[in-house]
C-alpha cells in the first residue's frame, strides 16, 4: 500500500513537472513575434551602425631588430612612459594631428594605448615556446631568453588620408627620441665604471708606492752589505724570476741584487701604467659626465639622436690637438651613434595600408544574443505580473 501511494507521488511530480515546461512553452509561443522583433531591430541597429561608421585603417612598420623578451618589455614601458606620451601629443599637435593626439592623451589603460600604437615582435615570444611545459628552471629562463628576429611597429588611424604623415611622428619618435633612453643608461653605467676604475687605481696607489720604497731600500742595503764580486755572474748568463718574492734570500748575494732590480722595474712599470691609466680614466670620466648632463639636460624637451650626434661632433671638433686618444674615443662614439641610427631604420620606408575588419555580423550576433535573453526574460515577468493580477 505504501509503494502505491509512493509512486502515485512520483507520476503526479512528473505530470506536474511536464506542465510547467508546457507553460513555460506556451508564453514563448504566445509571444513569439515580440522575441523576433526585439531581438532582431537592435542587432539590425548595431549592424548597420558598425556599417556605416568609419573604417580603422592600419600601417605597420618592420624593423630588423631581435629583442628578447625583457629587452621587449623594457621597449614598451619605454614608448608608453608619460614622459614619451607628453612628447608625442606634443609632436603630434605641433604636427596639425589635434585628434589623434587628444587620444593618445586620453588613453587611460595600456589596452587603449595599444589600439593606437603597439609593437610585436616576430616570431612572438609566446607562439614560439610554451612556458608550462619548461622542466626545470635552467629550461625556463632558456625559454625567456628567447628572441624575436623582427619588430614590428603597428600604427591605427580612422582616415586613409594623413596615416603616412601621423605614423611619420610616431616613428620619428621610436627612431630617434626612443634611443636616447638607451644613451642615457649607458652613459651613466660608463660614469660608475669609470669612477670605479679610479677608485681602484688611488686604492692601490699607496701600498704599491710603499712597496718601490721598501724594494729600493732592500737594494740598497744587499749592495752596501759586502762585496758582490764573489758572487758575479757570469756576462753570458741571464736570469729570469717568477717568484722569488719569499726565496730570494736563499739566492747568492748577486743573485739577490739581480731580483731586488727586477722587481723594483716592474714595480715601477707598474706605477707608470697606473698613472696613465688614471689620466686617460679621468679625462674619459670628464668627457662621460659632460655628455651624460647634456643628454639629462636635454630629454626633457623633444631631443633627437641626430641632436646628440651634432652635439658629439662639435665636442670632437673642441678637443684639443694634444688630446688624441680622446678624440679616438669620440670618434669611435660618433660611428657607433651612426650605427644606431643606421639600425633602427624600417626595411620598408613605405609599407601598405591596410583597412580594419569592422566586424559588423560578430557585432551583430553579440547584440542579437544579448536582446534575445532580455526579451525572452522580459516575457516571462510579464506573464508573471499577469498570473498574480488575475489571482489577486
Amino acid at each position: 500500500m505504501a509503494n502505491l501511494e509512493n509512486n502515485d507521488s512520483e507520476n503526479a511530480n512528473i505530470y506536474e513537472d511536464e506542465i510547467n515546461l508546457m507553460d513555460y512553452f506556451f508564453v514563448l509561443w504566445k509571444r513569439k513575434w515580440f522575441i523576433l522583433l526585439a531581438s532582431a531591430l537592435p542587432a539590425l541597429v548595431v549592424g548597420l551602425a558598425v556599417f556605416l561608421w568609419p573604417r580603422d585603417y592600419k600601417l605597420s612598420y618592420t624593423y630588423n631588430i631581435g629583442l628578447d623578451e625583457k629587452t621587449f618589455n623594457v621597449l614598451e614601458d619605454k614608448f608608453y612612459s608619460t614622459e614619451n606620451l607628453e612628447k608625442l601629443v606634443g609632436k603630434l599637435q605641433k604636427a596639425g594631428f589635434d585628434k589623434y593626439a587628444e587620444k593618445l592623451a586620453q588613453s587611460k589603460t595600456e589596452e587603449e594605448l595599444k589600439e593606437l600604437v603597439s609593437f610585436e615582435t616576430s616570431p612572438s615570444y609566446f607562439k614560439g615556446t610554451e612556458l608550462s611545459k619548461a622542466k626545470n628552471l635552467e629550461e625556463l629562463q632558456k625559454m625567456q631568453q628567447v628572441k624575436g628576429t623582427l619588430l614590428e611597429m603597428h600604427l591605427v588611424a580612422d582616415a586613409q588620408d594623413g596615416i603616412r604623415e601621423m605614423a611619420w611622428v610616431y616613428r620619428e619618435n621610436f627612431e630617434q627620441v626612443l634611443p636616447l633612453y638607451s644613451v642615457r643608461d649607458e652613459l651613466r653605467s660608463k660614469v660608475v665604471g669609470l669612477r670605479a676604475t679610479l677608485a681602484s687605481i688611488e686604492g692601490s696607489r699607496h701600498s704599491l708606492n710603499l712597496g718601490l720604497q721598501r724594494k729600493i731600500s732592500t737594494l740598497k742595503k744587499l749592495k752596501s752589505s759586502g762585496s758582490t764580486g764573489q758572487g758575479k755572474l757570469p756576462s753570458d748568463l741571464v736570469l729570469q724570476f717568477n717568484n722569488v718574492g719569499g726565496n730570494s734570500a736563499f739566492l747568492p748575494l748577486a743573485y739577490q741584487v739581480q731580483a731586488a732590480e727586477t722587481q723594483i722595474i716592474d714595480l715601477e712599470e707598474q706605477i707608470r701604467a697606473n698613472k696613465e691609466k688614471y689620466d686617460y680614466s679621468a679625462a674619459l670620466l670628464t668627457l662621460n659626465e659632460k655628455l651624460l648632463s647634456h643628454v639629462e639636460k636635454s630629454m626633457p624637451a623633444y631631443y633627437t639622436l641626430g641632436q646628440f650626434r651634432a652635439f658629439l661632433a662639435k665636442t670632437l671638433a673642441e678637443q684639443k690637438g694634444d688630446e688624441p686618444q680622446i678624440q679616438d674615443y669620440l670618434k669611435a662614439y660618433i660611428k657607433k651613434t651612426d650605427n644606431k641610427i643606421a639600425s633602427t631604420l624600417p626595411l620598408v620606408e613605405k609599407p601598405k595600408i591596410y583597412p580594419l575588419a569592422k566586424g559588423t555580423v560578430k557585432k551583430g550576433a553579440v547584440a542579437f544574443a544579448i536582446a534575445l535573453m532580455i526579451s525572452i526574460f522580459a516575457c516571462f515577468v510579464s506573464e508573471g505580473l499577469k498570473n498574480r493580477t488575475r489571482v489577486s
